[in-house]
């Protein structure tokens, strides 16, 4: 018998809940092909191995045959991804022993292990015994050195993409493919380096989840990358899931957006979320439909710090997933939903149904190369702590108006003006507005300012509010409301309230203002399609560093388990350089 405890990392501040044991009271033979693993002690032995983990652990145990996990559900939040790790490794064949001084569910009557597990007798009364028939799904599909990439497009100005495709052909992977899913842009510069699947997928509205399904079952290999062309990928991907290892489930990087041309002034951005609310007791989870999204966006949610896990809980956010294709097949997306109904959600608790859970590989980030200004707030993100806490958080910077900021939007100042008079224009602004709006200087405040004025002029009538709100978000906000905002605003617009009250509403809307903080007295809109991207120089190398050093010692939502020369060395590595895209800095174009 080989006796593992297992201890919380101190910094997660775990209720210590030692539930001690004796070999006697296991009621299981004690042979040398067992491996008794508990977060618990022996009485009446002292462990072989001891290990301190947290929510970004792996349980790799060499040669392991029969297994009995004592008090594990009972004792750890973790629980969910050790029966991952361990079931995968067991050999066809083993015996799995569970257990658990308060009864509970156990995992492995979930859909993903139900056909690899059978329940049988045997031991006590106290313990449950598992046989395990065959190998799981992932296992299957063993094996780190075949990757297929596979990345969502639409016919928008192709810089993102370009740089996307450009660092994944970069990436030390001998056996890998890109698969994009859509009909890029003329202007997409590596046509012979991909496939193209799903042109014949209609939009709008966009239909994000077909996308990544047809992705998926195109794939050749083995190991998924689903990623959006927005996100970078640092150099070190390859050594980074080498590193972390094979048989992983639904997967994801940390991931970081500077809003800076300095890469001083990170934000947490679209990589490992949790809801507080159980979404299976709200609805039935296996057949969710898009009338359903008015109540998922009601529950709260907030950034899950990596080092913890509160399983049925969390979920990866939808711009990059790493994943078996046999994972991903077993819960796929679910095509009754489009983009921004809250499909990322909707599938990350779906897995949690099926018994898959969701994790961070530490050793890797990725940076996005543009944000939407709704994801945050006034700079500010919901997170959770390492110690579970919830807190609003942003990098102190982020209050310096002079440091120049990125574009916030994929519209060069033209194309904003050209929106702003198309509205005005259509809901009866005054000639002198009109005029106003092609000279208008397009700063943050600017911008705000003339929005103002063309808000005050315009007639809002009553039996167009819907058309109203939809020219007034692709118009002015250039970019969709969140779904509760939308119906806030519809509430007041069809209100008894006066035009003067509506009008306040819609200048001060959440959306607008929050864009407003991003960049007081810098253009929010590109003039060259190098705009996104960073010019290297001497002055960024020492920035990488004191960003690195604010991200792992005193961002509250980050884990980097590396050194802080090896963090600096990850925002160098995912940072998008205007030196290395071979840009000629000239106009950026956009169809509509």
């Amino acid at each position: 018998m080989k006796i593992i405890h297992y201890l919380h990392e101190r910094k997660l501040r775990a209720r210590p809940l030692n539930r001690p044991y004796t070999r006697a009271s296991l009621e299981i033979d004690d042979t040398d092909q067992l491996t008794v693993i508990s977060f618990s002690d022996c009485h009446d032995r002292p462990a072989d191995e001891t290990h301190i983990v947290n929510g970004c652990s792996r349980f790799f145990i060499a040669d392991l045959q029969d297994v009995a996990l004592v008090n594990v559900q009972n004792d750890s939040a973790f629980y969910a991804h050790m029966l991952w790790d361990i079931t995968h490794q067991m050999p066809a064949g083993g015996k799995l022993y569970i257990r658990e001084t308060i009864a509970c569910e156990t995992l492995l009557e979930r859909s993903y292990y139900r056909d690899a597990f059978e329940e049988i007798t045997g031991a006590g009364a106290d313990v449950r015994v598992y046989l395990k028939r065959r190998p799981l799904a992932a296992s299957r599909d063993k094996g780190l050195t075949q990757w297929s990439f596979c990345i969502p497009v639409g016919p928008e100005e192709p810089t993102f993409i370009n740089a996307c495709v450009e660092r994944i052909l970069q990436l030390d992977i001998a056996e890998k493919e890109i698969i994009l899913c859509g009909t890029p842009h003329p202007d997409f510069r590596f046509f012979k380096q991909v496939r193209i699947v799903g042109q014949d997928i209609p939009a709008p509205p966009v239909h994000i989840t077909r996308k990544k399904n047809v992705l998926v079952q195109a794939a050749r290999y083995p190991n998924l990358c689903i990623l959006h062309d927005r996100v970078l990928l640092a150099r070190n991907f390859y050594q980074a899931v080498q590193r972390f290892g094979d048989d992983y489930p639904m997967t994801g990087f940390q991931s970081f957006y500077f809003t800076d041309q300095y890469n001083l002034i990170p934000r947490k951005y679209y990589d490992f979320n949790t809801i507080e609310q159980d979404l299976t007791k709200e609805l039935s989870i296996t057949g969710v439909t898009q009338k359903d999204t008015s109540l998922i966006s009601k529950l709260f949610y907030c950034y899950q710090h990596p080092a913890r896990s509160q399983f049925g809980h969390d979920y990866l956010t939808g711009s990059l997933y790493l994943c078996k294709k046999s994972v991903w097949q077993h819960a796929p997306q679910n095509e009754q939903l489009y983009w921004n109904d809250y499909e990322d959600i909707e599938q990350g608790i779906r897995c949690s149904y099926e018994g898959i859970p969701t994790i961070i590989n530490p050793w890797s980030i990725t940076q996005s190369m543009n944000a939407r200004s709704v994801i945050h707030y006034y700079g500010y993100v919901a997170v959770k702590d390492y110690r579970g806490s919830k807190k609003m958080s942003r990098c102190c910077l982020e209050m310096l108006p002079f440091i120049p900021k990125k574009p916030l939007f994929r519209l060069s100042d033209e194309q904003a003006r050209n929106f702003i008079y198309h509205f005005a224009n259509k809901d009866g602004a005054s000639k002198e507005t009109l005029l106003c709006i092609s000279s208008s200087a397009m700063s943050g405040l600017g911008r705000f300012l003339l929005i103002k004025r063309v808000i005050k002029e315009i007639k809002v009538r009553l039996d167009e509010t819907s058309e109203f709100l939809r020219d007034f978000s692709r118009w002015i906000l250039c970019e969709d409301m969140a779904p509760n905002e939308l119906v806030r605003v519809t509430r007041v617009m069809n209100s008894s309230a006066s035009p003067a009250t509506k009008k306040s509403m819609l200048v001060g809307c959440f959306i607008l203002n929050n864009q407003l903080s991003h960049s007081w007295f810098f253009s929010p809109f590109y003039k060259k399609n190098d705009d996104w991207f960073i010019r290297k120089r001497r002055i960024i190398s020492i920035n990488n560093f004191i960003s690195a050093c604010y991200l792992k010692y005193f961002y509250r939502g980050a884990y980097f388990p590396m050194s802080l020369r090896e963090v600096a060395r990850l925002l160098n590595d995912s940072t998008p350089y205007q030196s290395e895209r071979g840009s000629n800095g000239t106009e950026c174009r956009r169809d509509h």
